[in-house]
């Protein structure tokens, strides 16, 4: 089943359940996707979009989440943890700090890349391949690690 299906089954699910927080949560996401599709001028995401889609908008959230605490306001903060857990259900399995550094590794053996200034085409084949399971941040300083 594709990820749109499934976001659209949890949406309808939400709404016979009357989960007002899963149904905002899950109504703003569509609305991600849709603006996304419209902006590669395609009808509808692949899955590894949609999954880039997702992780965009929990980062938002994380971003919202240290500006609420910041600013004493633990009630926002809370809706924004809450809605970051909903979209982690539709996220696959991250990768292990294991698995990042031998896809790393094996990425930079397999482009024989030798330093800092050919980490772009590293990045590029590593972020393909993790497929959305690992952090951007972390792979990035694997990379700069194993680079030099």
């Amino acid at each position: 089943m594709s990820l749109q299906l499934q976001i659209d089954q949890q949406l309808k699910e939400a709404m016979k359940k009357k989960e007002l927080e899963k149904i905002s949560t899950l109504r703003l996401l569509k609305s991600a996707i849709n603006y996304a599709a419209i902006q590669k001028s395609q009808k509808e995401l692949t899955d590894q979009e949609i999954i880039g889609v997702i992780s965009k908008e929990i980062k938002k959230r994380e971003e919202s989440i240290l500006e609420y605490t910041k600013a004493n306001r633990t009630e926002l903060a809370e809706k924004e943890k809450l809605e970051i857990a909903i979209l982690k259900e539709f996220l696959p399995e991250a990768m292990s700090e294991e698995e990042m550094e031998a896809l790393v590794k094996k990425v930079i053996e397999e482009t024989q890349a030798k330093d800092r200034k050919e980490m772009g085409v590293v990045m590029k084949t590593v972020i393909a391949r993790a497929g959305g399971r690992a952090d951007g941040k972390k792979l990035q300083e694997l990379v700069k690690k194993y680079l030099g």
